[in-house]
């Protein structure tokens, strides 16, 4: 043991043994003339030790309030999304039993009750059975708008072997107009809703 010392102490003694290089020299005189300032490697400790549980609580807030922010925002309406008028609004082209469900959805908004009583017979009597009609035309013209055409035949009692056809407000599933014709293509029960009443459908888009 006593030996390994005295070569220990000798290695420390002898300079030749020592190598003090350019860059040894430079962090010496820079610890000179700058004293009070720690190295990187303590700056950076410094860092973590005392600024960054102060800059994560900051994110962590700033990520709560946005999230607080958005939610209350998507709550009282601000943020509109097409999932919000899933009950209103039908799809571009809707399944027969969509657009039978808006249909009768949307009788209540009719103002007039002899014209809201009218249109009901009317689908109750004819588009119950779905297998009666289907939608030939999803982006059919209505008075140069647009709508959605349903058409389809009735095989029961002196009605045997007519046609009839109807236009749907496409968002609000308004019936505006059905027309009944017989083999002869002539109209034998025709009804339209008032001019106000359409022109309040399409207003609500």
């Amino acid at each position: 043991m006593d030996e390994k010392l005295k070569s220990l102490r000798a290695r420390m003694i002898d300079t030749k043994a020592v190598s003090f290089e350019d860059h040894h020299k430079k962090r010496v005189r820079s610890r000179l003339q700058h004293p009070d300032t720690p190295p990187k490697t303590r700056r950076f400790t410094i860092f973590i030790q005392e600024k960054f549980p102060a800059y994560l609580t900051y994110i962590v807030l700033l990520v709560m309030l946005t999230g607080t922010g958005l939610f209350a925002a998507s709550e009282i309406g601000f943020l509109y999304t097409e999932t919000n008028n899933t009950e209103t609004k039908m799809q571009a082209t809707p399944s027969k039993e969509e657009l039978y469900t808006a249909i009768f959805q949307s009788l209540e908004t009719i103002n007039s009750e002899s014209d809201r009583e009218q249109a009901r017979s009317f689908i109750e009597s004819y588009l119950t059975n779905l297998d009666n009609w289907r939608i030939s035309d999803a982006n059919a013209d209505f008075t140069n708008r647009k709508a959605i055409l349903a058409q389809g035949r009735i095989t029961e009692g002196s009605f045997d072997k007519t046609t009839f056809s109807l236009w749907v407000e496409p968002n609000s599933g308004l019936p505006l107009e059905f027309v009944i014709r017989n083999q002869e293509s002539s109209v034998l029960e025709e009804f339209k809703l008032s001019n106000d009443t359409i022109a309040k459908a399409y207003k609500q888009k």
